[in-house]
């Protein structure tokens, strides 16, 4: 299966070359699962880290994983539910798409998992497709997904702008399209979720994006009872805290991403006493009340407003 897109400049072809050359310079036996674990990005598939991850699933049976690399984080998390069935029910239905925007490690997976995806029972699968997910979405692919699985993409694109951005940008250029394709991709009126395993302790714009009613985040212990270990490639790491983060983040239905300001703290320099909240009608003199908007600093008060504007529901 493959999600094609109009061309973005922001993912181009030198990008996915240099993905392409990464996969092929690995020289992994397909045939040999215990070279599988060590190609794995920022955690292994540990029974903490996994079952942390189902909770966040539940009952949701369309699961997209993007920028799977050569991972088994959707083949394990699939595993996993079929041997633990999500609340007992053996016949629930789950169907995992894992992406990424090269086409050789695509065509590894699909080699090494041709077996088990043959073995699958009726209404359970998994498919590997391509997807640039900086790029303009095909129709057939919008508000589809009940859940996003994100372990390295993130990661990787804010690498990316940290060695490639000039000035002092609040958030980095590639944040803006992947946060509002993640949201396009979500389902609405479900409470869809994107779920993110991080090394990172802080994700300003994740945790500023306007297109998320909230941001939660679970602090993991590499040690945890010995099961949740930083994968080989973060071993020269070792020194530092071995933690791992995992972020989830529930989508705002009522952001629309091709109107919307993404991020909180955009705009707060127009807003003024007289600016209203359209959803409830409370200016912002009245939503600070008596205290004084120097108390704690003007833009931690325009901030907190802001985000009333988008997560009011109306009422007073």
């Amino acid at each position: 299966m493959m999600m094609t897109s109009k061309e973005d400049p922001k993912q181009n072809d030198k990008t996915i070359d240099f993905w392409d050359t990464f996969y092929k310079d690995l020289d992994t036996d397909v045939s040999s699962p215990s070279n599988n674990n060590d190609l794995e990005w920022i955690v292994s598939n540990t029974p903490v880290v996994l079952d942390k991850i189902l909770s966040l699933i539940g009952n949701n049976n369309r699961i997209l994983e993007i920028g799977c690399g050569v991972s088994q984080l959707s083949r394990s998390l699939l595993e996993r539910m079929i041997r633990q069935p999500v609340d007992g029910n053996s016949h629930h239905l789950f169907e995992f798409v894992s992406t990424d925007v090269s086409l050789v490690c695509l065509q590894h997976n699909q080699t090494r998992d041709a077996s088990y995806i043959a073995s699958l029972p009726n209404g359970v699968s998994l498919s590997y497709a391509e997807l640039n997910v900086l790029n303009q979405l095909p129709a057939f692919e919008l508000h589809k997904y009940d859940v996003i699985l994100d372990k390295g993409t993130c990661d990787t694109f804010l690498f990316r702008s940290k060695r490639s951005q000039k000035g002092s940008a609040a958030h980095a250029p590639l944040m803006k399209p992947l946060l509002n394709n993640i949201h396009r991709l979500l389902r609405s009126e479900c409470n869809a979720k994107y779920i993110i395993i991080s090394p990172r302790s802080k994700l300003k714009s994740v945790r500023d994006f306007n297109g998320f009613a909230s941001v939660k985040r679970t602090k993991m212990s590499t040690d945890l009872r010995g099961d949740a270990v930083l994968a080989e490639s973060n071993a020269d790491h070792t020194h530092k805290p071995a933690h791992v983060f995992i972020y989830e983040c529930t989508r705002n239905d009522s952001y629309q991403p091709d109107k919307d300001e993404p991020f909180g703290d955009e705009g707060l320099s127009t807003i003024n006493d007289e600016t209203i909240c359209k959803k409830c009608h409370m200016n912002f003199a009245s939503f600070r009340g008596s205290v004084n908007i120097q108390d704690q600093g003007a833009v931690q008060w325009t901030r907190r407003f802001k985000n009333h504007t988008i997560h009011c529901t109306g009422n007073r």
